[in-house]
């Protein structure tokens, strides 16, 4: 049984560790979570009232500018006498988004922490290129390297962090608004 543990991580690691296939197992890591996350979102929270909410805030805000620019008193008047509602309804909105994350924070936290592990260097502990951007970023913005990456041969090595943070700050938009728990 340890045998076959054993050759299962070794294939695993080999196969997973580096491009192109490390590309594929970190985007499907973060369609993962993104979607869970969405599911989680749809299920325990209100998306209806979320939305009214945050069109009565996006008007609020209008309203506000408004009566600053024109500095019309019974705009002002009326600005203040919503406040506390906006405020209250904010607060709401925010206990609402969170609830849901609160039941898979742990367990995404240790799905980075492992793949965070499993993409560095076991003897320097540095991390390692998981992707490779066909085009040299360094050149034009050269504080990157070493940050965010390293220039490679072909263009620009990322490293898992920077990768993971593109394609889920990426892919997590699109998923928001297919799923439909995108409140803009």
């Amino acid at each position: 049984m340890q045998d076959i543990f054993v050759a299962l991580t070794q294939w695993f690691a080999a196969t997973f560790k580096y491009p192109p296939l490390s590309v594929v197992l970190i985007t499907l890591v973060s369609v993962g979570v993104s979607t869970t996350s969405n599911l989680a979102m749809k299920r325990f929270s209100d998306i209806r009232r979320l939305r009214r909410y945050q069109a009565e805030i996006k008007a609020y805000q209008e309203l506000t500018k408004r009566a600053n620019e024109t500095q019309n008193e019974k705009l002002l008047r009326k600005v203040r006498r919503r406040k506390a509602y906006i405020d209250r309804i904010q607060k709401e909105m925010m206990t609402a988004r969170c609830k849901p994350y609160m039941f898979f924070m742990v367990p995404f936290m240790m799905i980075f922490y492992l793949l965070t592990g499993f993409y560095t260097d076991p003897v320097t502990g540095t991390a390692i290129v998981v992707a490779v951007i066909p085009f040299h970023v360094e050149k034009v913005l050269p504080f990157l390297s070493g940050w965010i990456g390293q220039p490679v041969v072909g263009g620009f090595g990322m490293y898992f962090f920077s990768f993971y943070m593109f394609v889920g700050l990426g892919l997590g938009q699109i998923l928001q608004r297919a799923m439909g728990t995108s409140l803009m």
